[in-house]
């Protein structure tokens, strides 16, 4: 079976490479330009996040080294709701990871690492990086191909515009909110969040986003958080109120929310998150949810049993206003809800 993975692993990341060397003359970069060059330079400010899967959502993500002594960038997710989470450099060496400030409505985390000696990092800049139509270099560990030193993954792209969005989790699997890069290349997908979008001479023009899928339109953004929305991040300048996480963590709230819902307690905790009961007067009760609906999604991670429903339940922030996905028959229905503190 390892030999299969590491097979699978390595035809991958040839077709990748090909794909991106056979395209380069295409670019109008030569096939001896700086492109590969760029690529490997970039490779030791890159990390690799691993951390704790939740029903169907993957436990890994990327991530962007943005200072000497161990500060990494990543996206939000409920990856880094487990007991550990750790940070793999480009080098193998592997870290336990202190998250120091989440931002739900930026979909950033900031994680703390000790490694031995100084590392490679990218650059934070005040001013933004790169302009419409500029060639970018994305690289992620998309789909978790990469492990310990094996290199990310790159793909060759252009800036399309700059803009701002913000994505509902009523119209959307993941809210976002705030400036973005869309560039032309396919970076939505699992794993690849966190990593680095960089211009022809290396520097960071942004970190790749989080999945935005549009449920109505049926399709996904590839976007970057600008450099300079990821400096005031790291140096806490963005408004506190966008960031209710972090306040919901120092205030020990994580664990305290409470639904007003009973799913049925029979049977396997494998069994589907159906309703058992409504307590009166619960947030639940004022969306008027009924016994035996169908919990589908809280939050934007998709529910597919007892137990998964409980996990999601138990990191949800009272009075942070969340969106449920529930089936009644044949029918769905996303509303919001907003938790209320446990009595």
């Amino acid at each position: 079976m390892n030999r299969v993975k590491s097979s699978l692993r390595g035809c991958l990341l040839f077709l990748g490479l090909a794909m991106i060397w056979g395209c380069l003359p295409k670019f109008g970069f030569a096939q001896d330009s700086f492109l590969p060059q760029l690529i490997k330079q970039c490779q030791p400010k890159m990390a690799k996040i691993i951390g704790a899967g939740a029903g169907r959502v993957d436990g890994y993500a990327s991530g962007i080294v943005v200072d000497a002594d161990g500060l990494i960038l990543t996206s939000q997710g409920v990856f880094l709701d487990g007991i550990q989470t750790r940070v793999e450099l480009s080098d193998g060496r592997s870290y336990p990871a202190t998250i120091l400030r989440r931002d739900r409505t930026l979909q950033l985390a900031l994680l703390k690492i000790q490694p031995e000696g100084e590392l490679d990092y990218f650059e934070l800049s005040d001013e933004p990086v790169g302009e419409k139509g500029d060639w970018v270099v994305a690289l992620s560990n998309a789909f978790k191909v990469a492990n310990q030193s094996e290199p990310m993954s790159a793909m060759v792209g252009i800036i399309s515009l700059r803009s701002t969005i913000e994505a509902r989790l009523n119209d959307r699997d993941v809210a976002y909110k705030g400036p973005l890069v869309l560039i032309d290349a396919i970076t939505s997908n699992p794993g690849a969040g966190g990593g680095a979008v960089v211009n022809a001479e290396g520097k960071l023009v942004g970190m790749i986003g989080k999945l935005i899928n549009s449920s109505e339109t049926n399709t996904r953004i590839n976007y970057a958080v600008p450099n300079a929305t990821l400096k005031q991040f790291v140096e806490n300048k963005i408004d506190e109120a966008a960031s209710t996480q972090l306040a919901a963590q120092t205030n020990n709230e994580l664990g305290q929310a409470d639904l007003g819902i009973v799913v049925f307690a029979m049977g396997s905790r494998d069994d589907p998150a159906y309703i058992d009961r409504v307590r009166r007067g619960s947030p639940a009760a004022k969306l008027r949810l009924k016994p035996d609906d169908l919990i589908v999604a809280i939050d934007g991670v998709q529910i597919g049993t007892v137990q998964e429903y409980q996990k999601v339940v138990d990191r949800l922030v009272p009075d942070v206003e969340v969106s449920i996905v529930f089936k009644r028959g044949t029918k769905l229905t996303r509303k919001e809800i907003t938790p209320r503190k446990k009595k």
